[in-house]
C-alpha cells in the first residue's frame, strides 16, 4: 500500500509538470484596434511587428478585434519593437514601443486612404505585403 502511495504521488507530479508551459523568456503582448472617431472595434485587422529592421511577428485580430503574440526576448533588440497596422478602411498607422514588461496596448486607427477597404479582398491584401512563411505546426506529430 506504501508503494501504490509513492507511485501516484510520482505520477501524478510528473503529468503536474509536464502541463506546465514556461514564458519565462517572452514577453506576452495583447492588441485591440479600435477605430478612433466611431470607437467601433476592427475585426480582421493585420499587424506586423519589427524589432531593428527584421520582422518579428505577423497576425490578424479576431472578431473582437484582440490579437496576442508571446514574442521571443532574444529576437527583440534593445527592448523595442515598432508596430505597422493595417486596419479596413483605415490609414496605416505605425508606432515605437518600449517592453519592460508584458504590454496591453489599444490601438486607435484613423479612417483613411488605404489599399484594405474590405474584409473579402483580405487574401490578396496579404499576398501583396508578402509575409513570410509561418513555421509549420506539428502538433502530435514525431521529430
Amino acid at each position: 500500500m506504501k508503494n501504490v502511495f509513492y507511485f501516484l504521488f510520482l505520477i501524478v507530479g510528473i503529468s503536474t509538470y509536464g502541463q506546465n508551459t514556461s514564458f519565462e523568456d517572452k514577453y506576452k503582448v495583447e492588441f485591440k484596434f479600435v477605430q478612433e472617431e466611431t470607437k467601433e472595434v476592427l475585426l480582421g485587422s493585420i499587424i506586423e511587428i519589427f524589432s531593428g529592421n527584421e520582422g518579428i511577428d505577423v497576425g490578424i485580430s479576431d472578431f473582437s478585434g484582440n490579437i496576442n503574440f508571446y514574442l521571443k526576448k532574444r529576437k527583440i533588440k534593445h527592448n523595442k519593437i515598432k508596430i505597422k497596422v493595417y486596419g479596413i478602411k483605415c490609414m496605416v498607422h505605425e508606432q515605437k514601443l518600449i517592453l519592460k514588461n508584458n504590454l496591453k496596448k489599444t490601438v486607435f486607427l484613423k479612417y483613411g486612404e488605404t489599399e484594405y477597404t474590405n474584409r473579402k479582398k483580405l487574401g490578396e491584401f496579404i499576398k501583396k505585403l508578402n509575409f513570410a512563411e509561418p513555421d509549420p505546426f506539428l502538433c502530435g506529430t514525431i521529430d
